[in-house]
């Protein structure tokens, strides 16, 4: 049995919703070795249901999943967790399905698991985890669990032998991904997912699914932990690959809204190429969009052009400074400002919406580079914007130097963001010299009234007719930090945020 756990948030972090498609991939791989799967995305099985004063239950209760395990009686569950924020959800679950039946054995696997394996296999009710892509090792790991072979050495295992927690190293990837065929739309009830009708960057109003076409990335900021989960070496499918399944996802299920979630979907410019001409010449007919974020400096005019002729709506740009030494020493983007200036403006020619990704509070952040920061959003008047607060995740190179430096303390991440009240990304967690998190917060709302002051300049009509509610609140928002300064409108915001929260 393969679950994706309900989980409790506060309202602020939505839902999100979508097909998992690392339990799909894992369920066809099963499949394909002969084993009985059966999943359960508890998260999407009800509505909503508000449990306190600002946190929402999405999914079942702990009562009705004991009750699914029951019918069910699987003989080995696999648990899914992406998120650290979501874990607690992980060991909750964990817990139901051993009070329901000791006996059966639990698996994690998923981003959270795969940077901090010993803290997931220190809890009792867990007894392995999974490192990494796991199609391969999951299926061994499997193979040799029912014929009761040594496990030992099968890569990227963690487990607990005689009270110790073992770790297996991740050591292979898997390098034809194609061989890994499409995921198993059929594990879950795939209908209800098409039909959401959930807002995704401006998709999400007709038939829409995800897709993945590469693994990993060949750049190395210092913030990001992909290389951790899916390894060192970027990997691609082959552009007739990705075609035949978006063929499939739009003949046989009637898709006509994709998100690429990919690291970089453009990195390969000949595959993304073939891809968006394989796009035009099958006659699709879909829109799609980056929600991961592509780097800028992989694009041209000449790929911008083809996106937009193969359904492109808009694309997520992972700017993230407008500030050159920040985004080129500190997180070492390797891009180049001219380059966000030239690529944003072919997007716009081309009649592709931008939004654009930040990162602010790395150590070495000042007055100076975010003021640059605020220079270029408002210069550039993006359709969309999400500023992220630096978060230091175990493994990264951010995490090593503030830990070295003392900008974050031993066992801090594991406290603040192993928490279903987290919000990861967007809570300050690092203290320089320079800064601490009121500032941070301070910067923020600083960099989001310059990109409201810009759409409501240069995009006033739009707004008006799509929005209005968002034009009103934008409004609202410039004229209470022009009477107020940046301080007082952050406090009045803040209040007033808490208001509607109750």
């Amino acid at each position: 049995m393969l679950i994706n756990p309900s989980f409790i948030a506060p309202k602020t972090a939505g839902f999100g919703l979508s097909f998992p498609l690392g339990l799909g991939y894992l369920g066809a791989a099963l499949k394909r070795a002969g084993h009985e799967v059966i999943g359960l995305d508890a998260a999407a099985q009800r509505s909503p249901t508000e449990i306190a004063d600002g946190f929402i239950r999405y999914g079942l209760n702990q009562t009705e999943l004991s009750q699914r395990i029951k019918e069910i009686q699987p003989d080995i569950v696999g648990i899914s967790c992406f998120f650290s924020s979501r874990f607690p959800a992980v060991l909750e679950t964990a817990k139901t399905i051993k009070s329901t039946n000791s006996g059966i054995k639990i698996i994690v696997g998923g981003a959270h698991p795969s940077i901090m394996p010993e803290q997931i296999c220190s809890h009792a009710e867990i007894d392995y985890a999974m490192i990494g892509e796991a199609e391969e090792s999951l299926v061994e790991f499997i193979d040799a669990l029912e014929k009761r072979q040594d496990f030992s050495s099968i890569d990227g295992l963690a487990f607990r032998r005689n009270g110790q927690v073992i770790v297996n190293p991740k050591t292979h990837y898997i390098d034809n991904l194609d061989s890994l065929g499409f995921p198993d739309w059929s594990l879950l009830d795939f209908e209800r997912y098409l039909t959401l009708n959930e807002d995704r960057w401006g998709l999400g109003h007709g038939r829409y699914a995800p897709v993945i076409t590469s693994r990993s990335c060949p750049y190395r900021c210092n913030f990001c932990s992909v290389q951790k989960v899916m390894g060192q070496k970027y990997r691609a499918r082959s552009a007739e690959h990705v075609l035949g399944e978006i063929e499939i996802l739009v003949d046989r299920y009637g898709v006509n809204e994709l998100s690429f979630e990919d690291d970089n979907l453009t990195f390969d410019k000949n595959r993304f190429i073939q891809i968006c001409e394989g796009m035009i010449g099958y006659k699709f007919g879909i829109r799609w969009n980056t929600p991961n974020g592509v780097h800028v400096g992989s694009l041209d005019s000449e790929m911008i052009e083809l996106a937009r002729a193969a359904g492109c709506d808009s694309l997520n740009l992972a700017i993230e400074s407008g500030d050159e030494h920040m985004r080129n020493h500190v997180i070492k983007k390797r891009l180049k400002t001219e380059k966000i200036y030239e690529v944003t403006r072919a997007c716009r020619n081309a009649g592709i919406k931008v939004n654009a990704y930040f990162v602010i509070g790395m150590p070495g952040e000042s007055e100076q580079s975010i003021n640059n920061t605020k220079r270029l959003i408002k210069d550039l008047h993006f359709n969309n914007l999400s500023i992220f607060v630096a978060t230091p995740i175990p493994g990264t190179r951010l995490y090593d130097e503030c830990l070295e430096n003392g900008y974050i303390k031993p066992g801090q991440f594991d406290n603040e963001f192993i928490s279903n009240q987290a919000i990861i990304f967007t809570q300050p967690a690092i203290v320089t010299p320079q800064f601490d998190g009121q500032k941070v917060n301070l910067w923020r709302h600083r960099l989001f009234n310059a990109y409201y002051v810009s759409s409501l300049r240069n995009g006033l009509f739009y707004w008006l007719k799509e929005n209005p509610r968002a034009f009103v609140s934008m409004l609202a928002k410039v004229i209470l930090y022009a009477i107020c300064g940046e301080q007082l409108s952050f406090r009045l915001t803040e209040k007033i945020r808490d208001l509607i929260k109750k």
